[in-house]
């Protein structure tokens, strides 16, 4: 793998900028912020002639993506600096019309909604089961997928998150083979599990599974910065020229070169040392003992850098142990039942130690505490379809009503939890009563809601027929 857009970046000496970005290498930028970033604003700058052009690569920008293609096993790869929404977007725009059917995951991500909002497509939900005792949902299965590939044969692709926040994964080998033997494309926001392809010990990557799109989200699990993903391309069931159309449509046409030269260098890092890196983490993690039970539902590959413990056997919720571990230790995703830790490359002995003490502390002094009751759920459907398609609801007239007024009106608004992400109501779906139970939890919990015109969500917006 080459360094050379590093290396180009880092060869810019001129010192008479007249060009954007405004701050001139540095020059003009606030006092505290060139303290904060240093000799780095230098290289904060636009497409210079030796730096290349990312919404059409013809020299170091190529060559870059293609050495992360090859590392990750992709026939191509495009960087994002929108983060893995811009790919998601992407992906869908190249790959739907207006009008088409696509079975979709309902544990994917709200950009994916997004995404259908601007592609027009008539989404089927593909239902996932809810863990009774943890809360937690479980990835979608292969019999799910084949059951809405036979009731839906006109379906034109299908789109499915794996892992989930949690790190689970469906079984993308069955489900991309099962995929393919209806002719159509499988699409996965892998968001995740950008790491997957550079240890044994993980779970399969998407691209090896058979997937033909796959959305990493780097930032969140290798050594970048914050808003960098890749898109990946395999196989040629979707055309590059489609998604690279697509692409310049939803990224920006000023890309960071500090977010450029990051994502090169990841992946230099991950071919280089990927593996050393992983073992030695996965030998320190594999010494521990949680005094909470983790979460590993049997027969679900999981990845294991991802920590769920559940937090229901002492009466907490995971809102509130988090609570009692700040302000040192600063957990990833809180639940109702349980609390997420994200283990990573910058992850240490000393920072697991620190974590197992804590925890051992906070378990002694809450473990006579009754334990919180299993949730009582209502059985779900394996395939839903929605009253209208997300582009409908939100071009449609809309009017906002009280919460309980909602009750079986069609939301307008794409209401998520964040993190993770995954909506609780999506726009174009019913407002049922155990939505409406869902949000009122979710809000005693303390979860910060996006999505919602009304935060405190005394009122929702909906579809005025």
């Amino acid at each position: 793998m080459t360094t050379s857009l590093l290396a180009a970046l880092l060869a810019q000496n001129h010192t008479i900028p007249f060009h954007v970005p405004g701050h001139q290498r540095g020059r003009g930028m606030e006092s505290l912020l060139r303290a904060l970033w240093g000799t780095a604003l230098a290289q904060d700058l636009s497409e210079l002639p030796a730096l290349d052009n990312l919404a059409q690569p013809t020299g170091v920008l190529r060559e870059a993506q293609a050495a992360v293609a090859a590392t990750a096993g992709s026939d191509r790869a495009w960087f994002l600096v929108n983060g893995a929404t811009g790919g998601l977007l992407a992906a869908l725009l190249a790959t739907l019309h207006p009008g088409d059917r696509v079975l979709v995951g309902r544990n994917v991500h709200r950009s994916v909604i997004a995404g259908l909002v601007l592609t027009g497509a008539k989404p089927v939900y593909l239902g996932v089961r809810v863990d009774p005792q943890w809360g937690l949902p479980l990835p979608v299965t292969r019999e799910v997928v084949a059951a809405g590939l036979a009731a839906y044969p006109d379906a034109k692709a299908v789109v499915l998150v794996s892992p989930t926040y949690e790190g689970l994964c469906s079984p993308l080998r069955e489900i991309a083979q099962c995929v393919h033997e209806h002719g159509l494309p499988l699409i996965v926001d892998e968001a995740h599990g950008s790491h997957f392809r550079y240890h044994p010990a993980f779970p399969v990557a998407a691209l090896a599974a058979g997937a033909d799109v796959v959305v990493q989200s780097w930032h969140k699990t290798l050594g970048t910065l914050t808003q960098t993903a890749v898109l990946h391309l395999k196989g040629e069931r979707i055309a590059p020229e489609r998604l690279s159309q697509a692409l310049n449509l939803v990224q920006t046409t000023s890309p960071s070169y500090w977010f450029l030269a990051a994502l090169e260098r990841a992946g230099y890092q991950m071919a280089q040392q990927g593996r050393e890196i992983y073992e030695r983490l996965l030998q320190w993690v594999n010494r521990y003992e949680w005094c909470l039970p983790r979460w590993q539902p049997t027969g679900i590959p999981q990845d294991p850098l991802r920590l769920t413990l559940g937090t229901w056997p002492i009466g907490l919720t995971g809102f509130e142990l988090d609570e009692l571990l700040q302000p040192q230790i600063m957990a990833e995703f809180p639940a109702g039942r349980s609390l997420t830790f994200c283990l990573g490359l910058g992850t240490t002995q000393a920072m697991l130690a620190t974590l197992a003490d804590r925890l051992n502390t906070i378990y002694t002094e809450y473990r006579h505490h009754a334990p919180l009751a299993p949730l009582s759920l209502p059985p779900s459907s394996s395939l839903q379809e929605s009253p209208c398609s997300p582009r409908d609801a939100y071009f449609c007239p809309q009017v906002s009503v009280p919460l309980k007024s909602a009750l079986h009106q069609i939301s307008a608004e794409t209401i998520s939890p964040y993190p993770p992400g995954i909506p609780t109501v999506i726009a174009g779906e019913e407002i049922t009563e155990s939505v409406i139970e869902n949000l009122q939890y979710l809000k005693e919990l303390g979860a910060e809601m996006v999505g919602a015109a009304d935060p405190t969500l005394q009122t929702l917006r909906v579809c005025k027929v």
